[in-house]
């Protein structure tokens, strides 16, 4: 009866974890590293996940529009994550803005206002580094080629829109 009892709670533990949906995977992935993103707006109507690059002059296009945009800001909320094109030397500035105190009050300087910050002596922290791995990791499953990218979840939707290619949350027209 123990030996039963052993399998039966070793089974549950190996295949009682959580099975996520193939169309809800883009979602689950980019939850998990929404603690890495930079937040603008509160709205509810819609999650916007964009992925940019803060030295690509149209992610900061992007980024003056969403910024100035107030509205928007009210009605979606944004989750911007830094993740380098590989034709741009952007690494370090991503890691200073991370870094940084107020990272969203960085990254308009330097988006937005287009300051330009010295970064070529900063060393970041193993947690930023990580942070960044993370965010390249959930990255790469997307399959993205540009930036800006972005992946929108409407409230109450199971389903997305992406700004390229495709994803397992689009809805499939036949």
């Amino acid at each position: 009866m123990k030996f039963l009892f052993l399998f039966v709670a070793i089974f549950s533990n190996l295949f009682g974890a959580e099975v996520v949906d193939v169309s809800q995977k883009p979602k689950t992935d980019l939850e998990s590293i929404a603690k890495h993103a930079i937040k603008f707006g509160t709205g509810n109507a819609s999650e916007v996940y964009v992925f940019i690059d803060p030295l690509c002059k149209y992610s900061r296009e992007l980024m003056k529009k969403i910024e100035a945009n107030k509205m928007l800001q009210l009605s979606n909320t944004y989750y911007i994550f830094l993740y380098r094109l590989p034709r741009l030397d952007s690494e370090k500035t991503m890691q200073y803005i991370l870094e940084s105190p107020n990272p969203k009050e960085t990254l308009i300087e330097v988006m937005v206002d287009e300051e330009i910050v010295d970064v070529e002596n900063f060393e970041a922290k193993e947690s930023t580094l990580k942070a960044l791995r993370e965010i390249a990791d959930v990255a790469a499953t997307l399959d993205m080629t540009q930036r800006p990218y972005m992946i929108s979840f409407d409230r109450d939707s199971k389903y997305c829109r992406v700004s390229e290619g495709s994803a397992s949350c689009q809805e499939e027209f036949e």
